[in-house]
């Protein structure tokens, strides 16, 4: 009895250090993200449907500045001005705009990601691996409510404590694997990239679902 105590009581001290080391290790890329300024990045994401054991994949690219970030897709583009978000599929006659909550940004903006991390999430470092040539930092993020998703995983370069990679797995049995395959900072971008501008799409209607 006591040998198990004594095994639960170091358990749950290894458990304890890597949060806490999961935690720094965020506040870290927190204000790495923050110095960054604006940020272009090019992306691949998978998405894998377990059930049916079937994967897609698809390119893009993402412009980000602070809480704001353009994503550019082959089905559509979204833009997100840090309060109102734009959805425009390409070829259609319309664009949705919503005020997107924490969750719904929490897979694709860094910015709602090193702020949501902070409370509602169970946090695991899991240590160091490889991961295109480069050696990362291997955080797990578990809600403690049920989202829409179990589990998320982000991978950071450990020299500059920016993201490589954000995995979601969802409840719902889809999974999104996320990989920044280019990434440049430093770019001064204007607040009206991250705003749907009307004058370029003069045939869209503008479904506000706000």
């Amino acid at each position: 009895m006591k040998i198990k105590f004594i095994l639960l009581f170091f358990i749950c001290i290894i458990m304890q250090v890597s949060a806490q080391d999961a935690r720094q290790i965020l506040d870290k890329a927190s204000a790495a993200y923050n110095k960054a300024g604006g940020m272009h990045a090019v992306f691949t994401v998978n998405i894998e449907e377990v059930k049916q054991k079937v994967t897609h994949s698809q390119d893009g690219e993402a412009y980000l500045k602070g809480n704001k970030f353009k994503i550019n897709v082959p089905d559509g583009i979204t833009w997100f001005d840090g309060k109102t978000q734009w959805v425009y599929a390409k070829g259609g006659d319309e664009v949705n705009v919503s005020n997107p909550t924490g969750d719904e940004l929490a897979g694709v903006s860094p910015s709602v990601l090193l702020s949501i991390y902070k409370t509602g999430y169970k946090l695991n470092y899991k240590g160091e691996k490889k991961e295109g040539g480069k050696t990362v930092l291997v955080v797990d993020l578990i809600p403690v409510k049920i989202k829409e998703y179990s589990k998320m995983t982000v991978a950071l370069d450990k020299a500059t404590y920016l993201f490589t990679s954000v995995s979601l797995y969802g409840t719902s049995g889809v999974n999104n694997y996320l990989k920044i395959r280019k990434l440049q900072s430093g770019m001064n971008l204007p607040d009206a990239t991250f705003i749907f501008n009307k004058k370029e799409y003069p045939n869209v209607d503008i479904i506000d679902l706000r």
